[in-house]
């Protein structure tokens, strides 16, 4: 029972560190971005789309009109993970995620993430 109780002590220490390490990784993403687009036209947004077991992290840094300029991507266990610029998502507009998502289409977890950007942009302006 001692040694059940040692270990359930020393994992809880490894998840908090862990967990440290996570947000200290974020946040020192966030802040290389913010920096890199200080003085700029553009808006950042950030969004978490869930599954069952796994996360996505969505960054995005989109114009006025809702035209995606930047995305970053963080999937898998977060705590490992870290962001990676996904060229894919590009030059196409927020609008269009948000309609895919609408109509109930299969959409991946990012596309999801960039419709509720979307959503939430939406409810900013009115």
């Amino acid at each position: 029972m001692g040694r059940f109780v040692i270990l359930l002590a020393v994992l809880m220490m490894l998840q908090s560190v862990l967990s440290i390490v996570q947000v200290k990784n974020y946040q020192r993403f966030i802040k290389k971005i913010t920096t890199e687009q200080a003085g700029s036209d553009y808006d950042f947004y950030t969004e978490v789309a869930k599954g069952r077991l796994l996360r996505t992290i969505v960054a995005v840094v989109v114009d006025k009109e809702g035209k995606v300029i930047q995305c970053y991507c963080c999937s898998g266990l977060t705590i490992f993970a870290k962001f990676k610029e996904d060229p894919a998502y590009q030059g196409v507009h927020l609008a269009e995620f948000y309609s895919k998502n609408n109509q109930g289409t299969q959409v991946s977890k990012i596309e999801e993430a960039l419709s509720k950007i979307y959503s939430r942009k939406l409810e900013a302006v009115t």
